[in-house]
């Protein structure tokens, strides 16, 4: 699950929280090593014009909690990088108070909630559609022809969670190899992954046993031989 700290903030640290959960996905800062320490000046802050958003969301939401909205909304990225909220390409901080942005983060909080139960749910619709698609195991996690592998095509598409990508690259770290010819949104997509996955905090192995499990019950005959090779 995610682990955060939670306290009552003031409108200018909750503007100091987004400023370095865009730094985050956006440049080479890690939220988590820092624990959200970031710079800014309250001077230049109280000249704004969107301070209201700021003073509403501190209103709303204690630290942990607006950690959580933001990291959820910058997870929501439109192929220019952006926050895709309200369904616009823009990241006007607006449009953090709108009721899409308050959904898209019960939405999120729902999928943590579940994690476990949407993962084996995801890898049983991964694992069909590679044997509809005649695959091995490995290439469910590999691009072809500069292709986006299957399990990324199917979290593009909606039919599996974004927590599901990261939680197979932690356990076969396959982003880094994947060889994409579309050079516009890839690097975002890939660059979101690797930045979710130090927010995620589950037991890799307990995954693996979840995923071997699965494989053996309802699977074994197409992808045993995986299992044979015992890797993961």
């Amino acid at each position: 699950m995610i682990h955060m700290s939670s306290k009552k903030i003031d409108d200018f640290e909750a503007f100091k929280i987004f400023l370095a959960m865009k730094s985050h996905f956006n440049n080479e800062y890690n939220y988590v090593e820092y624990d959200g320490a970031f710079k800014a000046k309250r001077e230049s802050y109280s000249k704004r014009k969107d301070r209201y958003t700021f003073v509403q969301l501190s209103k709303k939401f204690g630290k942990k909690e607006l950690e959580e909205f933001f990291l959820s909304l910058f997870l929501n990225v439109t192929e220019k990088g952006n926050i895709a909220v309200s369904g616009t390409n823009n990241m006007w901080t607006g449009n953090l108070l709108d009721k899409e942005a308050t959904d898209t983060y019960k939405n999120w909080k729902k999928r943590l909630q579940s994690l476990q139960y949407n993962f084996i749910n995801d890898c049983e619709t991964i694992f069909d559609k590679g044997l509809e698609e005649e695959l091995e195991f490995n290439q469910i996690f590999k691009s072809v022809n500069g292709n986006y592998p299957l399990i990324i095509r199917l979290e593009k598409m909606g039919d599996i969670c974004v927590e599901t990508v990261v939680v197979f690259d932690m356990i076969f770290d396959f982003i880094n190899n994947v060889r994409i010819a579309d050079t516009t949104y890839w690097p975002v997509y890939k660059k979101k992954v690797k930045d979710y996955t130090p927010f995620l905090k589950v037991d890799v192995p307990r995954y693996v046993g979840v995923m071997k499990t699965l494989l053996i019950e309802d699977y074994y005959d197409n992808y045993g031989q995986y299992l044979l090779t015992d890797r993961g």
